[in-house]
């Protein structure tokens, strides 16, 4: 009976020692990190068997972190970013290392774009009752202009056809026929399709008086 008991200790001893030094391993909360387009932090956890250092291009201008090269048992580092101005998603890549470099898991951080945005110079535009031709400008941070599609819901508005170099449209209107009193209103829309947002858009009222049409 001592034999087994000393048999079954030396084995819990055994297993002890090599739990305790066995390969490291780690785990982080997931291959991608994104980050919104606006400045701010963003913590992310780190789960290992020994202690863990980091690495990244220290040299990206928008991103930081407060852990680099040196060893860490935190459970968790933070990233801090600066606002995303651009158009365009940008990217940095963060490498957790075990303390004995036996495992590494590789963070791809990506930061959004400013979302898609177009807007006529106002909401509202009011005409009086004689037809003609009227240009409306519009600001947009769309890069593929190619993509605005322009369109109203009065057939007595005609649109010109857009050109994609320029952030004017023009348009056509008739004249208000004697018989309508007050005003009438018609809406002209611009729209874009855009990738991993769907359809971006604002609309421009017109409203024609009727004042001074007798």
């Amino acid at each position: 009976m001592k034999r087994i008991i000393a048999y079954i200790f030396i084995a819990a001893a055994v297993l002890s020692c090599q739990k305790e030094g066995g390969l490291g391993k780690v785990e982080v909360e997931g291959d991608v990190i994104y980050l919104p387009a606006e400045a701010g932090i963003r913590h992310v956890l780190v789960d290992a068997t020994t202690e863990w250092r980091l690495e990244y291009d220290t040299s990206t201008p928008w991103m930081s972190t407060d852990l680099h090269g040196g060893k860490s048992n935190r459970k968790y580092f933070t990233i801090s970013f600066l606002e995303n101005p651009n158009t365009s998603a940008r990217t940095c890549r963060i490498k957790v290392f075990t303390s004995d470099g036996n495992d590494v898991k590789e963070i791809t951080v990506i930061q959004r774009r400013q979302p898609s945005v177009i807007s006529f110079s106002v909401e509202e535009l009011e005409i009086e009752c004689w037809a003609g031709t009227y240009s409306m400008n519009f600001s947009d941070n769309i890069i593929d202009k190619s993509g605005l599609k322009f369109s109203t819901d009065s057939d007595w508005i005609t649109l010109y056809p857009y050109s994609a170099d320029t952030n004017i449209i023009e348009f056509y209107v008739d004249r208000l026929p004697s018989v309508v009193e007050g005003h009438r209103t018609g809406r002209i829309y611009v729209t874009c399709e855009v990738e991993d947002e769907g359809t971006v858009t604002d609309v421009l009222t017109v409203r024609q008086l009727a004042k001074g049409n007798e």
